[in-house]
């Protein structure tokens, strides 16, 4: 599940997505890919407890379901528009 928000992570940042801010990589899938945004959501804050050793092999595998969807969102060919720091 790790190697799967790591692989989430470079899919984004070959795909233009800014990373130092955790709030703006937030809005910025929320424009370019919304329908799958509370995929992200929902896996990070898994990934969240599971790094404080509070969550279940069930969460781990929903977490890995939430990863698979947008990271075949992510990969669909689709060429978002990423809005860039002014």
């Amino acid at each position: 599940m790790i190697e799967a928000d790591r692989l989430i992570t470079e899919v984004m940042r070959s795909r233009g997505y800014p990373l130092d801010d955790p709030n703006r990589v937030i809005d910025d899938l929320s424009v370019d890919h919304a329908h799958v945004i509370n995929h992200y959501r929902a896996g990070r804050e898994i990934v969240a407890r599971h790094e404080k050793a509070q969550a279940s092999t069930e969460d781990l595998r929903q977490a890995m379901v939430h990863f698979r969807a947008l990271f075949d969102e992510l990969v669909a060919g689709v060429r978002p528009n990423i809005r860039r720091a002014s």
